[in-house]
C-alpha cells in the first residue's frame, strides 16, 4: 500500500492527528507530509500576492517527497477553461507558448478586480513543471486549475460569470481526485478553507460531499491592528513555523484576532465590513497557523506595470471592468502605477451582532460561507 491510496482518519468530526502532524517547529514540507499520513486533503492559505506564503510554497513544492504524498494540486489561480494548456506544460513538460499560459491566470473569474499577473502564480505552475520533467510518470503532480471553467470572449454579461461555482467546482475536482484514490492539495485563500462550522467553504463541501476533512493550514498574516496581541507572541517562532492548533495557545485564541473582516450582505442589503469570527477559536477554523513574520518583514509580489500598457490586455480589462459595472479594487488606472514593496495589511474589522443568515464575501467579493451570529455589539 503506498502513500496515495494509504486510508487515514479524515472523517467528519476527526480533531486529532499524529504527533508529527501536530509537532510545534514543524517546516511546511513536514507538516503537509505528515498531514497526509492521516489525511487525503491537505489544504494551504494563499495570501493574495504575498511574497514569504509564496517562497514557503515554491520551497514546498521544489522537495521531491511532495511527489510521493499528494497526486493532485488544485489552485484557485487558474481557469479550468484552459485545463489542456496547463496538462500539456505540466504533465507532458511539451512547449507551450507564454501567450497561451498567461489566460490560465488572467482569465479567472476574479478579473480585473483581481489580476494574478504577480509573478508568484506563474512561479507555481513553473516550479511543479520542473519538478514534474525530472520524475517517472507514476509520481508527477497535475495541476488542477480550480477556478470554474468559462470563456471571457464570449462573456457579454455579469450573469455568465460562474461567481456561485467558485467553490462548487472546485470541490468536485477534489471529489473525482478522492473517488480515483488519490490526494489533493489545496491553494486556496484561506477563507475558501476554514471548518467553517455553518458555512458554504472549500473544505466543508468536500467534507460533505466525500466525507473527507481536510487538514487546514492558515497563514498567519498580521492584521493592520492586532487587538489579541497575537503576532509579538510569535516572534520566537522562526519564519516558516508550522503552529499546529490542537492543545496550543495558538489554538485557544479568538478567531477574530486573527483572521480579516469579512463584506456581508443581508437580504439585498448594501454590504457592510465586519469581522464574523468572533466567538470561535482559531483552533474551530484551522488545524495549524503558518508563521511567515512580523508585519514590517512581509512584502509583496506586484505586477510589472508595463503589462498593462498592452493596448490589447489592457482595452480587455475595461471591456471586463465595464461589463461588471463596477471600477475594480483598486481602480483600474492605478495598475499602471509602480506599488511599494510592503504587503498591505488586512484590517480587523468591527464586531457586531449579526442576524438573519448573512452571507460573506472575501475580498474578491465570492460569497463564501454563511457564519453563525456574531458574539457581541462592541466595535474594536
Amino acid at each position: 500500500m503506498n502513500a496515495l491510496t494509504a486510508p487515514g482518519p479524515d472523517r467528519p468530526g476527526s480533531l486529532t492527528t499524529p504527533a508529527a502532524a501536530t509537532a510545534p517547529g514543524s517546516s511546511l514540507i513536514e507538516a503537509v507530509l505528515a498531514a497526509f499520513q492521516a489525511h487525503r486533503v491537505v489544504a494551504i492559505g494563499d495570501a493574495h500576492a504575498g511574497q514569504e506564503v509564496h517562497d514557503l510554497l515554491l520551497t514546498m513544492l521544489s522537495d521531491p517527497r511532495l511527489y510521493g504524498a499528494a497526486s493532485d494540486i488544485i489552485v484557485e489561480f487558474g481557469n479550468a477553461f484552459y485545463q489542456d494548456t496547463l496538462d500539456k506544460f505540466i504533465l507532458a513538460g511539451e512547449p507551450v507558448s507564454d501567450a497561451s499560459l498567461r489566460l490560465v491566470w488572467r482569465d479567472t473569474t476574479q478579473s480585473p478586480n483581481i489580476v494574478l499577473d504577480c509573478p508568484v502564480y506563474e512561479q507555481v505552475y513553473r516550479r511543479v513543471r520542473a519538478v514534474n520533467w525530472t520524475l517517472p510518470a507514476d509520481q508527477k503532480i497535475r495541476v488542477l486549475a480550480g477556478d470554474p471553467p468559462f470563456d471571457w470572449s464570449t462573456v457579454t454579461s455579469a450573469r455568465q460569470i460562474p461567481f456561485p461555482q467558485r467553490d462548487l467546482y472546485p470541490a468536485s475536482l477534489a471529489g473525482q481526485s478522492l473517488a480515483s484514490g488519490r490526494r489533493v492539495l489545496l491553494i486556496y485563500g484561506a477563507m475558501h478553507l476554514l471548518h467553517a462550522p455553518h458555512g458554504r467553504t472549500l473544505t466543508r463541501l468536500i467534507e460533505q460531499q466525500t466525507g473527507a476533512r481536510a487538514y487546514v493550514i492558515v497563514p498567519l498574516i498580521p492584521l493592520a491592528t492586532d487587538p489579541g496581541d497575537v503576532v509579538p507572541r510569535l516572534a520566537a517562532c522562526p519564519r516558516g513555523t508550522v503552529i499546529p492548533t490542537p492543545g496550543t495557545w495558538l489554538g485557544q485564541v479568538s478567531a477574530g484576532d486573527i483572521l480579516p473582516g469579512a463584506t456581508r450582505s443581508v437580504n439585498g442589503q448594501d454590504p457592510t465590513f465586519v469581522n464574523p469570527w468572533c466567538g470561535m477559536t482559531f483552533g474551530q477554523l484551522a488545524d495549524a497557523g503558518l508563521y511567515i513574520g512580523q508585519a514590517a518583514e512581509l512584502t509583496a509580489s506586484w505586477p510589472d506595470p508595463a503589462i498593462y500598457l498592452d493596448p490589447v490586455y489592457w482595452a480587455e480589462l475595461e471591456r471586463r471592468n465595464a461589463i461588471q459595472a463596477k471600477s475594480t479594487r483598486p481602480p483600474l488606472d492605478t495598475f499602471r502605477e509602480q506599488r511599494p514593496p510592503a504587503y498591505p495589511l488586512p484590517q480587523a474589522g468591527p464586531v457586531v451582532l449579526l442576524h438573519g443568515g448573512p452571507a460573506w464575501r472575501d475580498a474578491s467579493g465570492g460569497v463564501t460561507a454563511d457564519q453563525p451570529d456574531g458574539c457581541g455589539d462592541e466595535q474594536r
